[in-house]
């Protein structure tokens, strides 16, 4: 199972999704179990802003070298899917 977060801008897209939903190929989330600061939303308190900055200065580091070979090796493996 894969999971896709979609804005649906068009009641005509989201009767299509809706569609999709009813012959069980997708099912729709209302309230997503993660959110992401790069999506649009709510905006984000004080307090929880404090909190994304201590978690990722706490988080490990690896160095911008190792960083782009695991990249190669994940963009060869997206490649062989797609073609």
């Amino acid at each position: 199972m894969r999971t896709l977060t979609v804005e649906v801008k068009n009641n005509n897209a989201l009767r299509l999704l809706h569609d999709l939903e009813l012959n069980k190929v997708i099912r729709i989330v209302n309230e997503p179990e993660t959110s992401s600061y790069a999506l649009p939303g709510d905006p984000v308190s004080i307090n929880d802003f404090k909190k994304w900055i201590d978690a990722a200065e706490h988080s490990p580091i690896i160095s911008l070298s190792d960083a782009k070979n695991k990249w190669e090796q994940k963009k060869k493996q997206l490649q062989k899917l797609t073609t």
